[in-house]
């Protein structure tokens, strides 16, 4: 009896530890599946923040880009011109040189 009267509050505790284990883990596991669905999206918000900046790095590059060839297209016609000009005088200056010989 008096082993009884001694048992009875340590299996009372642990009725009492279980009631309370089992009110608690529930609410941890809804906690952590939160956490977890919010990491899984601050990881899509993070993925889209940087394909949207890679997007704006690409788009800046490519105007960069029209805007280089735009002044390549600049120098290659002043180039063209130059050159078309120069052998105009070449040819001018040939013909010129060739027909004084002749006479």
């Amino acid at each position: 009896m008096e082993n009884l009267i001694l048992w009875a509050p340590v299996f009372i505790a642990g009725i009492a530890v279980g009631a309370i284990i089992t009110s608690v883990l529930p609410r941890l596991w809804v906690a952590k599946k939160r956490r977890t669905e919010l990491i899984q999206a601050r990881a899509r918000i993070l993925a889209s923040i940087k394909e949207n900046h890679e997007q704006e790095i690409l788009r800046e590059i490519f105007q960069a880009t029209e805007a280089l060839s735009g002044e390549l297209n600049k120098s290659l016609r002043r180039l063209l011109d130059s050159m078309e000009r120069l052998l105009v005088q070449v040819r001018d200056d040939w013909h010129g040189q060739k027909q004084t010989r002749i006479l």
